[in-house]
């Protein structure tokens, strides 16, 4: 039997939904996960299910019966919540030191891109948490996290003490990096998570900010 995957904000979509079967990683005997429930219900018209990455897509027959899973979550899906809510703030703290120290305009545009994104992105990540009774990263520990791409105390420190064309190559190569990591960590994700939002989340994270690292790295060449 088919199995269809519903995430809490698209149940009523059925023709839209993915298939998000899957289950986490090797969680180090942790497991914050919740299981998902289960339903069988009727195809009334004909549906193409969508697979995840590397995967091909199913079709569903009208009159065909489909098992339904809604809502769940896995470990892999809070931790990677949870940790890329502190791994956006250092971006945010990095980013928001540009208006008073770039001196290229493309510099300043990329940090704007990345207030513009990663500013709500923080807010989805925590309402996640939030309506799953789970607790939100302490404020103030952004800087110490030893996660993916992330500079240390120093770096930042070093990146507020500079400015001009020097801020400009340093700021290039610290937000590279950090979003090397954010895509390393959003494809850990899509390899064991199972929310739909924390999927399309992750997906997000990894396709945006891959842009932004050509375009930053095309900066860095024509400076």
């Amino acid at each position: 039997m088919p199995r269809l995957t519903l995430g809490t904000t698209t149940a009523a979509a059925l023709a839209a939904l993915l298939a998000l079967a899957g289950c986490s990683g090797d969680d180090g005997g942790t497991d914050r996960g919740a299981p998902a429930t289960t339903s069988t219900a009727t195809a009334d018209t004909r549906v193409i299910q969508p697979g995840r990455p590397g995967e091909t897509a199913d079709v569903i027959e009208p009159g065909e019966e489909i098992e339904v899973v809604e809502g769940g979550y896995s470990e892999t899906d809070v931790r990677f919540v949870e940790q890329m809510i502190p791994h956006h703030r250092q971006a945010l703290a990095m980013a928001e030191l540009a208006p008073d120290r770039a001196q290229d305009e493309r510099v300043l545009l990329v940090a704007d891109r990345v207030i513009a994104a990663q500013g709500p992105e923080i807010a989805a990540l925590e309402a996640w948490l939030t309506q799953r009774d789970l607790p939100l990263p302490p404020a103030g520990t952004e800087h110490d996290h030893g996660l993916p791409g992330m500079i240390t105390p120093l770096q930042l420190e070093q990146l507020g003490n500079t400015e001009g064309a020097e801020f400009d190559e340093l700021f290039l190569t610290y937000m590279s990096q950090h979003h090397a990591g954010a895509i390393d960590m959003a494809v850990a994700a899509l390899g064991g998570g199972v929310d739909q939002l924390a999927i399309e989340m992750a997906t997000d994270v990894s396709v945006t900010q891959g842009v932004e690292i050509d375009r930053m790295r095309e900066i860095l060449d024509s400076l």
